[in-house]
């Protein structure tokens, strides 16, 4: 049916009804009942509102234009009508209306005195796209009339209500004066209407080869089912999503319907990114619709193409419906053109029911009741239920998180959207809180017409730019009146950590609207709000300048350089009064945060004469949605220290609002950075916050000294290359890392002379990436200097950041500090060396004297720093706190002692002992910070080969030890380089606090880089960088980072003919000693993917971990139990299926299925033998299988797998012994000639053992018996 026979059917349907349904109401404008809250409503006082046109009328508000029930004269004129539907839309998304909710509608129409109106003219109200006929009245020539119902949104049949006329009244031009729409609500005592329970959910596979529902959040993406990737088990498709061109832009589902509100549920999906080759993608959830919906991130990664498919899971506990309207949707946070297919999404309730709140808890309003007001940041899902008496008991003031800011308040030019705001601005009042406004002026959420042309992109007009600013200011502060106690005016100008903050206009932010109007923007925006205000002398409301990072002590000062000044302009021309009432330090901390950044930026604002608000307070502790108990107990503890600060400079501070209530609802979700959980239950940042000087008292921290080492005496040539004055330099391990992510590491030394403090960085990483604008997401270093060693938690005159990205491109803060300072780089490969000298001409340099120290190495990939790694902070806050650096002592001046501090330990004297045959060198011991090095001379390993005597195979042992040191987590052994390329004959056993190596004498074979000193390490690491589930399998076991350094620089080692041998001492559990298999190790990769590493396993004997690797990276011992359901009739294979099963080794038919009974074919079992013996296929051709037929997919015979396996022993270096019999089978003499020798040489080994007294060799081999072959050749 057409569109037009539709309208036309419906409104024939329609009029049968017609007498009985329309009516006329009283002519003048609705009022609100007692029991109705007001959901929309239009005047057209400031144009043409949400209204939207259909067909081809125009639509002009008009100012002059009153009738009955539109005393007010404004009005929107419906002209140039042809056909019925000519009229006006008001979308239901637009105007607030929610799906199964009941609503009155009432409109009033006039026409004009001289119009033409035919006979039989009426206007109608209805609905859009069913066009079912709500009411109607007669159209006559200058009168009004007014159209309401009663109705219910039915969403699956319809968008819009529309203001239309009949088919008589086609041409008839007509005013719309006024439009309200109400809800009833209760008066008191009565209980929400029950909802349907929640539908079950069916995971979305998209194999009906239909979008399972999804559609494109912007509807400008191209979605499309495909058969081009696939996750699901047998199945073909996914949905593929392209198009996209905004962050926000991707997929998304609706999900009410299967929502109990209360309940948490778990989101997964399953996501696999096609272009570009890396990109962060995030699942989300969005409660509600419109500008006071909230969006909150559930699980956020970095993929890479190459990883393909990667699961993405969270949380969340619907307290609110959002007004039926729920849905989880895929989403980026820096790459808005990403493109990827989705598969397998699930939805699924976790058993958790609805939770209630801690009522006997102190409210934080309460506690604070003479100090301050409490606020929190809202969006409309916390108005009601337990969410709301939440906010209620703990706060009485209310930020809107969105729905006022400029994009929700005016999306295009003129058409305010009140609707939302005005429902949440109303609520909260109506609960009895206050109300704080943000924000009028912002760069960010304001749509780009305030200040940027559409067509080039460029700044608009100085001129027009002013008009928008100033007409969205007082429109919006005059709609709201005194339902507010004070606006952020401007939010967000100021740059971060500017270079030279006394100029605080060349500090400002580059923003749209600094671009369209100058500098004096954010002065022309506040003189704006104050003639509002001006205008309106009864309203109380104060003017805050609002910003972020406001503890960094640059930004602080050039906030209060601009407010100073603006206020004291002001001030020349209306004495006595201010401009800017208030600063609002949003306080988005972390626990890192020094609190007496804060204090100092805070009594800075007050010394300004204005008031100071808190706006926005929340303190990340924590990552990945995880919180252990140290880090919840720092962050209630930074809480105390705040709320004591806040409390003690009560007299100047407005309010302090928390940004959101839980952890689960707040923007930064991951780092758990509010007072209550996601059950809404207080958090050790609550009783922080309620009495701090109770919790500082019981959770006083522990305190750490900072590094200490010494920068010898030397003057090295500056060319990036490393010469001999850097030998007598000690070296500084640059592993303590800032981010949960581990990526490029690397070492530091330091020299000094009477002008200069020289820095080498030697750095190991695995890709050079500068794509980046922002020079501190560039693979670079950064050295940090406090001449003075004065520990200021601010930046004093003579203190300095010196960054110098591997290309020796320079950044320097404050840049004044630049002179004189010089850089040289030398890439080798994805490896660099940075040189620098800084001058110290603000001291006098000596023996003894102390400096201020760090270094940092910043890891970029694929365009975002992924990693943080310094020599001391572990903050991050070196760029603006010297108190986190470490300590440099100047020795070595050959005119005054030579000083060993405290953080370091003199070398001890090597030796060589023979005891009971063993070869033992005791090596020279240096300690540095948290890593202990044992020094291997020339000499003394020169000595113990003459001294030991080679083993049956050749080969001679020698051991060396580095005693366990207190504090050390990190160990190395530095050994002669030539002697580890094969020129002797041994295997040096090094024994550490951490593990035993044996490092064979032909580890570094082919390596030609270096010939003075290897150094090999052991450093205990850390499992933070992994998704939960493999955190969870890692546990509290152990994590080692191993690695290599030939002279002193950090080098990939990778040797497949040179395997390390390593054993880490491990206690097992009850439970893992009733299935020690299970205990496995892990191999993690630089992007923290965990791979099973075959030959791992525990040695009950020794009561290690013991492995093979030939290359160094990070290793973790972890424990997997994995079964299948259908092993009952094969308990004999079941211990052998289940060892190889969790390394990996072996798999099933599917995730909970075996098949130990089936055949397995030829090219299956090649590839058991390849992953257990850890071959390549190419040693195949050696292997018995040289005609290919290892690809064959048929199944082959017991005979078949005696010879390849044989060959396969033989490649893998482990080859049979010959001999044994086969008298015991009585089968034997049916091999083949061929097959007898392997089939009795794997007798012999104990790895062939019979069928019932037979070698069966015809009958094809199960996947039970591939598996026990396998498992004893593994025991091997």
């Amino acid at each position: 049916m057409s569109t037009e026979l539709k309208r036309f059917t419906s409104i024939l349907l329609a009029a049968a009804l017609l007498f009985s349904l329309w009516g006329l109401a009283p002519s003048s404008k609705a009022e609100t009942s007692d029991n109705a809250t007001t959901v929309y409503r239009e005047t057209f006082a400031n144009g043409k509102g949400l209204a939207s046109q259909a067909g081809g009328v125009s639509l002009t508000p008009v100012a002059d234009k009153t009738f009955a029930g539109n005393d007010d004269g404004a009005a929107l004129y419906l002209s140039n009508r042809k056909n019925s539907w000519d009229a006006a839309d008001f979308k239901f998304a637009d105007i607030g209306l929610a799906n199964g909710k009941t609503y009155s509608v009432t409109v009033s129409v006039y026409v004009d005195s001289d119009a033409a109106v035919p006979s039989g003219s009426q206007a109608y109200l209805q609905t859009v796209d069913s066009y079912a006929f709500l009411a109607g009245a007669n159209l006559q020539a200058g009168q009004a009339v007014t159209l309401t119902k009663e109705f219910t949104v039915d969403t699956s049949k319809d968008t819009a209500l529309r203001v239309q006329s009949n088919d008589a009244g086609a041409t008839v031009p007509f005013y719309i004066g006024d439009v309200l729409i109400t809800e009833k609500t209760s008066s008191g005592g009565e209980e929400e209407p029950p909802r349907d329970p929640a539908l079950p959910f069916d995971t979305v596979t998209f194999e009906d080869q239909t979008a399972g529902g999804f559609v494109g959040r912007a509807g400008t993406e191209t979605l499309t089912v495909t058969d081009e990737a696939n996750h699901t088990e047998g199945g073909s498709y996914a949905l593929k999503v392209e198009g996209r061109s905004e962050n926000w832009h991707g997929p998304a589902l609706r999900v009410e319907k299967y929502v109990d509100k209360g309940g948490e549920y778990k989101i997964s999906a399953w996501v696999k990114l096609i272009s570009p080759d890396s990109s962060q993608l995030q699942l989300s959830t969005q409660v509600g619709d419109g500008s006071s919906a909230n969006y909150v991130n559930l699980s956020a990664k970095t993929i890479r193409s190459e990883d393909g498919w990667v699961l993405y899971e969270g949380t969340y506990r619907y307290n609110s419906i959002g007004g039926e309207y729920l849905t989880v949707y895929i989403e980026s946070s820096n790459n808005a053109a990403a493109s990827f297919y989705i598969d397998d999404i699930g939805f699924a309730g976790t058993g958790s029911g609805p939770v209630s709140i801690q009522k006997d808890l102190v409210p934080v309003k309460t506690a604070y009741q003479d100090d301050f007001l409490i606020g929190n940041a809202i969006s409309a899902e916390d108005l009601e239920g337990v969410r709301l008496e939440l906010l209620k008991m703990h706060h009485n003031v209310a930020t809107a998180a969105n729905a006022m800011k400029p994009d929700a308040l005016q999306p295009t030019k003129g058409d305010f959207t009140f609707s939302s705001a005005d429902a949440l601005v109303d609520k909260v009042i109506a609960e009895g809180m206050r109300m704080h406004g943000h924000v009028l002026v912002w760069h960010q959420q304001s749509p780009e017409w305030m200040n940027t042309n559409a067509s080039d992109g460029s700044p608009l007009s100085r001129e027009e730019a002013l008009d928008n600013l100033r007409t969205h200011i007082r429109t919006v502060m005059e709609h709201f009146g005194d339902k507010v106690i004070s606006w952020d005016v401007v939010n967000e100008a100021m740059n971060d950590n500017p270079s030279n903050p006394t100029d605080w206009q060349a500090s400002l932010r580059q923003s749209p609207w600094y671009k369209a109007i100058g500098p004096d923007y954010v002065e022309q925006a506040f003189l704006a709000a104050r003639e509002v205000l001006d205008d309106h002398p009864e309203w109380n409301i104060k003017l805050y300048y609002n910003d972020y990072n406001e503890d960094n002590q640059n930004k602080a000062q050039a906030i209060a350089g601009m407010v100073k000044e603006l206020n004291d302009r002001y001030a020349a021309g209306h004495p006595g009064k201010l401009l800017v009432d208030g600063v609002g330090m949003q306080a988005h901390y972390s626990i890192n945060t020094n609190p007496d950044n804060v204090k100092l930026s805070l009594e800075k604002f007050i010394s300004l004469g204005v008031e100071v608000s808190i706006t926005e307070l929340d303190i990340q502790a924590g990552s990945n949605y995880q919180l252990s108990d140290k880090q919840a107990e720092a962050q209630g503890y930074l809480y105390a220290q705040l709320m004591d600060l806040f409390r003690a400079h009560a007299d100047h501070i407005a309010r302090v609002t928390f940004w959101g209530m839980d952890d689960n609802t707040s923007w930064r979700a991951s780092s758990n950075p509010l007072l209550f959980d996601k059950d809404l239950q207080a958090k050790q940042a609550y009783y922080g916050v309620i009495d701090p000087a109770k919790y500082m008292e019981e959770h006083a921290p522990d305190s750490s000294e900072a590094n200490q080492a010494n920068a010898a005496y030397g003057t090295p040539v500056i060319d990036g290359t490393v010469d001999a004055a850097w030998s007598q330099a000690s070296e500084l391990p640059i592993d303590r890392y800032q981010t949960a992510w581990q990526g490029a590491t690397g070492t530091a030394k330091a020299l000094w002379d009477e002008n200069y403090l020289y820095v080498l960085i030697q750095v190991s990483d695995s890709q050079l990436d500068k794509a980046n604008p922002n020079a501190w997401e560039q693979d670079s270093v950064e050295i940090f200097l406090d001449p003075n060693n004065g520990k200021t938690s601010f930046y004093q005159e003579d203190d300095g950041q010196y960054r110098v990205n591997y290309d020796n491109e320079v950044s320097v803060s404050p840049t004044r500090l630049a002179d004189g300072f010089v850089a040289a780089t030398k890439a080798t490969g994805t490896n660099y060396a940075v040189e620098a000298k800084i001058p110290i001409q603000a001291i006098s340099p000596d023996n003894g004297k102390k400096l201020g120290f760090d270094v940092q190495i910043n890891d970029a990939k694929d365009g975002a720093r992924q990693s943080v790694a310094a020599w001391n902070d572990t903050t991050g806050t070196g760029y603006m706190d010297t108190s986190v650096f470490g300590v440099l002592t100047l020795t070595g001046k050959s005119s005054g002692p030579v000083i060993v501090v405290g953080g370091g330990t003199a070398p001890s004297v090597g030796s060589i002992e023979n005891k009971d045959g063993v070869v033992s060198i005791k090596p020279e011991v240096k300690k540095e910070g948290q890593l202990t090095t044992g020094i291997v001379s020339e000499d003394n390993l020169k000595k113990a080969l003459e001294l030991a005597s080679p083993a049956a195979d050749g080969t001679k042992r020698i051991v060396v030890e580095t005693p366990k040191q207190e504090n050390s987590t990190a160990y190395g052994v530095q050994l002669p380089t030539e002697r580890l390329k094969g020129q002797d004959s041994f295997v040096l056993t090094w024994k550490t606090g951490l593990a035993e190596i044996a490092i064979p004498s032909d580890m570094l074979t082919g390596e030609t880089a270096g010939s003075g000193q290897a150094a090999i390490r052991v450093a205990v690491g850390s499992p933070e960088s992994l998704d939960a589930a493999t955190r969870e399998k890692i546990g509290n076991r152990p994590v080692l980072e191993l690695s290599l350094l030939v002279d002193g620089k950090a080098t990939s080692w990778s040797n497949p003919s040179a395997p390390v041998a390593i054993s880490i001492p491990y206690k097992p559990t009850a439970e893992e000693l009733r299935s020690p298999d299970s205990i496995v190790v892990w191999y993690i990769d630089g992007d923290g993917k965990a791979t099973p590493v075959p030959n791992g396993r525990y040695d009950a004997a020794t009561g290690t971990v013991v492995f093979r690797t030939t290359h160094f990276s990070s290793y973790a011992v972890a424990f997997v139990s994995k079964t299948f359901g259908d092993l009952a009739n094969a308990r004999w294979a079941k211990p052998a299926i289940e060892a190889l099963a969790a390394r990996d080794v072996i798999r099933g038919t599917s995730a909970s299925t075996f098949a130990p009974s089936a055949s397995i074919t030829r090219k299956d079992f090649v590839a058991l033998l390849v992953r257990s013996l850890e071959l390549q296929d190419a040693d195949f051709a050696g292997a018995g299988d040289g005609d290919g037929a290892a690809q064959s997919n048929a199944p082959f015979t017991r005979e078949d797998m005696m010879a390849l396996t044989a060959g396969a022993l033989k490649a893998s270096g482990k080859p049979l012994e010959a001999g044994g019999t086969l008298d015991g089978f009585a089968d034997a003499a049916s091999l083949s000639a061929d097959a007898k020798a392997s089939a009795a040489a794997l007798v012999k080994a104990g790895i062939l053992n019979g069928k019932s007294g037979k070698l069966a060799p015809g009958d094809t081999l199960t996947r039970a018996e591939a598996a026990v072959i396998v498992y004893r050749i593994w025991n091997l």
